[in-house]
């Protein structure tokens, strides 16, 4: 059987009063304390990372090649768990607590009981979806507060500059051999779609195209009439009269010609397949009808190829010469938003907080006696 609280010792008016005295009396020495203890004012400031300048350009490409674009992006920006990091590095805090000889401020002996020191009355806070820092610090004289934060922000900037100039020069040392790799494979590109163009005699696939197959075309038209003709001819002559022999002789040369305009053409110097110079002379710059879908899949291929590795060579190139402005300057990586004000209102101890706390202790530590000391 659980055993039973017994608080019947409340019903005395006795202990009743002794409780509401004691309540009251730590009541007012909590109400005292809020009053007249040492003051601790606290300062807060507001930074965001400065936006990146980016080309038109760079951003087009960078839309276009998604993955290749981050991979070349090795640089970074500034966004708001880096400055954090930045600002609560030891680099920062031992630059800090040097500054302001925080180590006999706050009677610390060692440099690591001065970082705990500073970064108890110290915090950092990232909001992540507007990306903005705030940092904030008391102590008992709100201009103290505010000038350690005017210099979290100058030394932390300076601090964040030298990462960032370093991450530019690595920067720029990867881009400078990709754009290297980059451009190589741009030249073989264009070499390769030369070649092919000067192999097969290509100026303009679709306007040769719609040459050849108009020239079959009208080609068949004529060879269509001449065999009517023939035909013609041969229903009231005999076949070796001039006529008809010269209406033969002229559907041999058509047959030729298309044939030479419909089947792949033989390369210059490729001996056997029936190839002939007089017909190879005679394909000029139009390809071969039923070669027309090989080499259009072919050339697009090329195309496709010389155009990305165009268009990788142009962004890379875009992104080495933003490196080399960024490993150049010095620019501030974050800016501050909303600068650390001067605090004429304390933070803590807050009178009220402080007095309802008292109380409830007094009347938890008095009712606490009473259950001791009641009769069993």
């Amino acid at each position: 059987m659980p055993l039973a609280l017994d608080l019947s010792f409340l019903r005395s008016r006795q202990v009743q009063v002794r409780l509401v005295a004691v309540t009251f009396a730590l009541a007012v020495a909590g109400f005292l304390y809020g009053t007249f203890a040492t003051k601790s004012y606290r300062s807060t400031m507001t930074v965001v990372p400065a936006s990146g300048q980016r080309s038109g350009a760079a951003s087009l490409l960078g839309s276009q090649l998604g993955g290749l674009a981050g991979a070349l992006d090795v640089g970074g920006g500034a966004d708001g768990s880096r400055i954090a990091a930045v600002l609560q590095s030891t680099a920062v805090t031992d630059a800090v607590i040097e500054k302001f000889d925080l180590k006999t401020r706050y009677r610390q002996r060692y440099q690591e009981a001065a970082r705990s020191a500073v970064w108890n009355t110290c915090s950092v806070k990232t909001l992540p979806k507007p990306n903005l820092v705030q940092v904030s610090c008391g102590d008992q004289d709100p201009r103290f507060a505010q000038a350690m934060l005017h210099f979290f922000a100058d030394y932390g900037n300076k601090v964040f500059t030298r990462v960032s100039s370093g991450s530019a020069s690595e920067q720029v040392r990867f881009l400078e051999r990709n754009v290297a790799d980059l451009r190589r494979q741009a030249d073989d590109a264009a070499s390769a779609m030369r070649q092919f163009q000067e192999s097969h005699q290509i100026v303009d696939l679709d306007s040769q195209a719609r040459a050849v197959v108009s020239s079959v075309a009208n080609l068949s038209g004529q060879r269509i009439a001449k065999r009517m003709e023939l035909d013609y001819a041969r229903t009231y002559s005999s076949g070796d009269e001039a006529t008809a022999r010269q209406l033969a002789s002229q559907l041999s040369v058509m047959d030729e010609q298309l044939r030479d305009l419909e089947e792949p053409r033989v390369p210059p110097g490729v001996a056997g397949a029936g190839a002939s110079a007089d017909r190879q002379e005679r394909s000029g710059m139009l390809p071969a009808a039923l070669a027309v879908p090989k080499l259009r899949a072919e050339y697009e291929r090329l195309l496709r190829d010389r155009k990305v590795a165009e268009a990788t060579l142009v962004f890379a190139l875009e992104r080495l010469e933003g490196a080399k402005a960024n490993e150049a300057r010095e620019v501030s990586t974050f800016q501050v938003l909303d600068p650390p004000t001067l605090p004429d209102r304390h933070s803590s101890p807050l009178r009220s907080q402080t007095t309802v706390l008292f109380a409830m202790i007094g009347l938890i530590g008095a009712v606490a006696f009473e259950w001791f000391r009641r009769p069993r």
